[in-house]
């Protein structure tokens, strides 16, 4: 039974160094590609600058907050105009089936003539 153990935990060692083997070339290979590594160093750039921009902003949020002044009390904001409903995706089917209706009868007028 320890046998069995021990086969199996080699060979799952065996398949581990493999992989890793397997990785470490594909990333040789990739750092090779000069080009691939200017693009990916941009990546890089642009993304590190997009999370400093967003650090900045977050940090300075409380601030602002604090330092803004609270708005007056006033009435509730609108409700949603009634035509921005469920309802309207069913009327537009409606619509669209009304005018493929009207293109076929117009198509067959065209056909008799």
């Amino acid at each position: 039974m320890a046998s069995e153990k021990d086969d199996t935990t080699a060979e799952f060692d065996r398949l581990a160094r493999r992989y890793l083997d397997l990785w470490q070339s594909q990333l040789a290979g990739l750092a090779a590609d000069q080009a691939l590594t200017e693009q990916i160093a941009r990546l890089f750039a642009a993304a590190n600058a997009q999370v400093a921009s967003v650090l900045q902003a977050a940090q300075a949020a409380p601030h602002a907050a604090a330092a803004a002044p609270k708005p007056a009390p006033g009435p509730a904001s609108a409700a949603p105009s009634s035509g921005d409903s469920a309802d309207d995706v069913g009327e537009l089917r409606k619509r669209v089936a009304d005018l493929e209706a009207r293109l076929a009868d117009l198509q067959s007028r065209l056909d008799r003539s």
